[in-house]
């Protein structure tokens, strides 16, 4: 078996829509790990100091898995949750063992 692909993902919402981002983010993380093949961890957290800072810690099998999962319902529906609220450009970063 091949080395899991890890990505971290940061999203900046407006603060005061932490709660939207909060249950949009929950509910992707759910779906992610019942419903897209080849995904090993999906974690959403919320930063503890820096309010309005989400953060998705994710492994995958294969970059085909990530592809399927960018395209799948529950993340255009997750998206069109955070869409509106976020504060900033959302960073995703592929990450390597080092």
């Amino acid at each position: 078996m091949s080395t899991p692909i890890r990505v971290v993902a940061t999203l900046p919402v407006q603060p005061d829509q932490a709660d939207a981002a909060r249950t949009a983010l929950a509910a992707l993380a759910a779906a992610s790990l019942a419903h897209d093949e080849g995904c090993l961890q999906y974690d959403a957290f919320e930063s503890a100091t820096a309010p309005g800072t989400f953060i998705t810690i994710e492994a995958w099998e294969s970059q085909a898995a990530i592809d399927a999962h960018m395209a799948a319902p529950h993340v255009a529906e997750a998206f069109g949750v955070l869409g509106p609220v976020l504060a900033g450009d959302v960073a995703i970063y592929p990450l390597r063992a080092v």
